[in-house]
């Protein structure tokens, strides 16, 4: 198992394929969504840094469940037609959202998700919180 300083390092300069799907409150799909970029950083409080290729940065939080290794291949961007060779991995978040607006501005900057404290205090006191 890797430290945080381990996993910082091997993911910098990783290419990733990121995915969203946003769903409504409903959880209806209002629209998929799809970038890539080089890991610039981790960051320390845990957020990527992702340089996408017209040098705007991408942020996201890493969470090991949304990311996983890229089988060897070509992928397609749908909404760009953009062809992404090889990425190292990809990433998938479903992103609840009642606002139009809030979706533009994701796109061009990043997913920086409400943090649920009181759910993540339960799950800890029930001892959920264990398995990483």
């Amino acid at each position: 198992m890797m430290t945080w300083r381990q996993l910082r390092n091997y993911l910098k300069g990783k290419v990733v394929l990121v995915g969203l799907t946003f769903i409504d409150q409903e959880g209806k799909v209002i629209e998929r969504y799809q970038t890539h970029g080089t890991i610039a950083k981790l960051t320390i409080d845990g957020f990527f840094k992702i340089i996408r290729e017209d040098n705007s940065i991408f942020r996201i939080p890493y969470l090991k469940e949304t990311i996983k290794k890229a089988k060897e291949g070509k992928y397609r961007e749908v909404s760009t037609g953009e062809t992404i060779e090889n990425p190292d991995f990809i990433m998938t978040w479903k992103v609840k959202t009642s606002d139009h607006t809030d979706l533009e501005e994701i796109k061009r900057h990043g997913y920086m998700p409400v943090f649920d404290y009181d759910h993540a205090n339960r799950n800890y006191q029930a001892g959920k919180d264990d398995e990483g």
